[in-house]
């Protein structure tokens, strides 16, 4: 016997088939991403209202469908927590007053120097809002509403107009002329010293459902 027949054969080691996996969320994922998207690039450019109050029922059934779609595929843990938390929100949303996500979402600028061009609320359902009065001339008095459902709210006044400030957010921050309070239920109110006596004077009521408010000259 020589020596080469001594040296044991070692057999090549074949591993298992991989599964295959299932590219069914990274679709159904893609396909709520474009989606939501250009309906917030409609909502910014003024072609729809878009509300969350629809569009958080929506997405739930969406991915219920997708569920049921996929399962014979497999089980999808990762659609089955999605729809936890999208359910979760609906019935916050549900929760809320109808009027607290209205005015659509995204970031909203309003720069008002003109009365005639002052309106008598300004709103966003889901983003920041921002009123810059700094420039504006009044002939007469005035009273706005600003509400936010969720997100940062600013308004900038100009420096010698007498107002009269409520503001209030269930769940954040209220900072007026650098006195700020936060927590839940928040409500700080300011009066110039003034206003009682002023021709010309702006009331202003600011609310926000969750997030922050921020006034200053």
């Amino acid at each position: 016997m020589s020596a080469i027949d001594t040296i044991p054969r070692v057999e090549p080691r074949v591993s298992p088939p991989q599964p295959k996996r299932s590219r069914f969320g990274s679709y159904l994922g893609g396909a709520v991403l474009v989606a939501l998207g250009g309906l917030w690039a409609l909502d910014l450019a003024g072609a729809i209202d878009v509300r969350l109050a629809v569009v958080l029922p929506s997405l739930l059934i969406i991915f219920g469908l997708a569920l049921v779609i996929g399962a014979t595929e497999g089980p999808h843990s990762g659609l089955v927590v999605a729809g936890l938390f999208l359910s979760i929100a609906v019935v916050i949303t549900a929760a809320v007053p109808a009027t607290s996500f209205a005015g659509g979402f995204g970031e909203r600028l309003f720069r008002v120097t003109q009365q005639t061009s002052l309106a008598s609320s300004y709103e966003v359902g889901f983003g920041d809002l921002r009123l810059d009065l700094r420039d504006l001339e009044m002939v007469e008095s005035a009273e706005v509403a600003v509400s936010a459902g969720a997100g940062q709210i600013t308004v900038l006044l100009p420096e010698s107009l007498p107002v009269d400030i409520t503001a209030s957010s269930g769940a954040g921050q209220v900072n007026l002329f650098d006195e700020s309070s936060e927590g839940l239920a928040v409500s700080r109110e300011y009066t110039s010293e003034s206003y009682d006596t002023a021709d010309i004077r702006l009331t202003l009521v600011i609310d926000v459902t969750a997030g922050a408010i921020e006034v200053k000259r």
